[in-house]
């Protein structure tokens, strides 16, 4: 049986994010994200990854011609992005617009609302559009194949024995050829089925 701090180990939960900071950042800066976050119980903080020099960057539309530090921190006590954010701004000397914290699903999002930044240099609105059969969906067409479809799934019913036997019919009911109209080579779902009746009568006999 395992002991309670086993189970308490097995139900851990971390919580992660992102911090990227803007402009230079020091050596130290890891550690002082680390001390900064002291009081969420840092699990790890990873060395800082710089992004190369750009002329913009989405996260920081106002600086122009920066490069971007990103850390990786692994907390485990839960914080929001806001609180990690204005501990850090206070301890690195940096203002709060110089710094973006996100968790995982965050950064997806971002992610995705900025994957079409960058022009194609391909006008959309002179691009012709995909031809497509609507008939095949809706329609007439449609229609008609959905009815060919019903007619070749014919069933006849399973005849059971029971008490009441001389009341039913001696054989399972039998259908005649059914109707197909020459034209469009569909079977009519009116009047082509004729079902044979038992002969009640001759059963009270």
């Amino acid at each position: 049986m395992k002991s309670f701090k086993e189970y308490l180990i097995e139900s851990k939960q971390t919580y992660d994010f992102k911090i990227k900071i803007a402009g230079e950042c020091p050596e130290k800066c890891a550690e002082d994200i680390k001390a900064a976050l002291s009081q969420y119980d840092v699990e790890s903080v990873s060395k800082g990854t710089r992004t190369p020099i750009q002329e913009s960057h989405y996260d920081f539309p106002e600086e122009k011609n920066i490069e971007v530090t990103v850390y990786e921190v692994c907390l485990n006590y839960p914080a929001t992005s806001e609180q990690i954010r204005a501990a850090v701004a206070s301890k690195i000397s940096k203002t709060e617009s110089q710094i973006k914290v996100r968790n995982p699903e965050e950064e997806a999002e971002c992610i995705l609302n900025h994957a079409n930044d960058e022009a194609s240099g391909e006008a959309l609105l002179e691009k012709p559009l995909e031809e497509i059969d609507g008939q095949t969906l809706v329609g007439d067409k449609h229609v008609m194949s959905l009815l060919k479809e019903l007619s070749k799934n014919k069933t006849t019913g399973e005849q059971y024995k029971g008490t009441n036997d001389k009341l039913l019919a001696k054989k399972l009911p039998s259908e005649k050829a059914a109707k197909t109209d020459k034209r469009t080579g569909v079977v009519s779902p009116v009047g082509t089925k004729k079902i044979t009746k038992p002969d009640v009568k001759s059963a009270r006999g």
